[in-house]
């Protein structure tokens, strides 16, 4: 297993067909019923997990490409230094401005974090007991107490959950009605418990390794979305057509009242950024048939996705080139150099720089050029000639 120039490309080139053909197919909330969040959520995280394993492996089978990537080769392994026998190529200087801008943007990440953290710790932790009854009661169904603290704050505008280990509802300062407040906390505490933070974690860490690839905050807020949707339909499910009216109404008065915020690493929001994904989200919610699921497509899209997956696993792309023995060992017959001779026997005797090469049954295209004689002398006389 190596991290290798042409492992990276084959991954960035498959990876990145695949996000623009996913991102372009769940445009539309009707292939999202029809596959199901999950089905989309699975397929999106296998990309993810493939980006994070960007290595070579031993049984994957090397494809020749002729046409771009020995160029590609040329200006990656060209030497700019050298030191006594080291050669500084352009690719090293390509993979430390990654390294670092990974570095960069990791460390800025983590000083967001901890700086919004700290400024959460400033603001005093509610005690209203309508609040905590409504945890009590939410958590009651998944059998755990996560002592969850909710928090309200000027930071933000739009409810959020924060903190793995432990977890934070923070509220913004604005007036929020019973109902609407137990939408939100329910909202929240569905994310928590499914996990969402974690999966939040692991596609911002991709979002950092490749920052200088657009397609991965493609990716990322698509997996946004779909975790949004999975929440609302889990949310929804079970209520009838007026509270999901009144679920609806929450999520789109705090999308009124949101304003764009810094603070979105790590955090999971009770609002869509985009008009576009709220909209998606009220029709999933509101047109959410069973019978237009189809667990056969759901099938279909694993399937891709996991082919997909084997198709980056066991496929390398490499320049194609010939080996130092093989240039030894070929030569270029040309009229300058070469002649043929006919050979009473059959065939056609090869003379290279004078001398007996071979013997070949045919004329092959790559030297049909070449003059042909009834014998050896009559060459050597017209060779001498020139």
């Amino acid at each position: 297993m190596v991290l290798s120039i042409a492992s990276l490309i084959t991954i960035m080139l498959i990876c990145d067909l695949s996000i623009l053909a996913l991102s372009i197919y769940l445009n539309k909330y009707e292939r999202i019923q029809q596959i199901g969040v999950n089905g989309a959520l699975i397929g999106i995280l296998l990309l993810h997990l493939r980006l994070l394993i960007p290595f070579e492996f031993p049984f994957q089978y090397t494809i020749a490409e002729k046409l771009v990537l020995p160029s590609v080769f040329t200006i990656l392994y060209f030497p700019i230094f050298k030191f006594h026998t080291y050669y500084l190529y352009i690719h090293h200087i390509f993979l430390l401005v990654w390294l670092l801008g990974a570095m960069i943007i990791g460390i800025r990440t983590i000083f967001i974090y901890v700086k919004f953290k700290k400024a959460l710790q400033t603001n005093l932790e509610s005690d209203n007991t309508f609040i905590k009854d409504i945890i009590t009661s939410l958590e009651k169904p998944y059998g755990k107490i996560s002592n969850f603290s909710v928090i309200k704050s000027d930071l933000i505008t739009a409810p959020l959950l924060f903190g793995i280990f432990k977890p934070y509802i923070v509220l913004p300062n604005i007036e929020l009605s019973e109902r609407d407040l137990y939408y939100i906390l329910k909202h929240e505490i569905t994310h928590y418990y499914y996990h969402d933070l974690w999966i939040k974690c692991f596609v911002e860490v991709i979002a950092i390794i490749y920052w200088w690839n657009p397609l991965t905050y493609m990716l990322k807020q698509q997996i946004d979305k779909i975790l949004e949707i999975r929440v609302d339909l889990a949310i929804t499910k079970q209520l009838d057509e007026s509270k999901k009216i009144h679920y609806l109404e929450c999520l789109l008065f705090i999308a009124k009242e949101n304003t764009t915020s810094k603070v979105n690493y790590f955090v999971l929001t009770f609002n869509s950024e985009s008009a576009s994904v709220l909209a998606q989200r009220f029709h999933i919610v509101l047109d959410d048939n069973p019978r237009k699921k189809s667990p056969a497509k759901n099938i279909i899209v694993l399937l891709i996705s996991a082919l997909i997956l084997a198709l980056i696993s066991v496929v390398v792309l490499e320049p194609y080139s010939i080996s130092y023995i093989d240039q030894q060992q070929t030569v270029e017959l040309t009229t300058e150099t070469s002649f043929l001779v006919i050979n009473p026997n059959g065939g056609y005797d090869i003379y290279l720089n004078g001398d007996y090469f071979g013997t070949v049954s045919e004329i092959k295209d790559s030297y049909s050029n070449l003059h042909i004689f009834k014998n050896a002398k009559e060459g050597f006389s017209y060779e001498n000639k020139k």
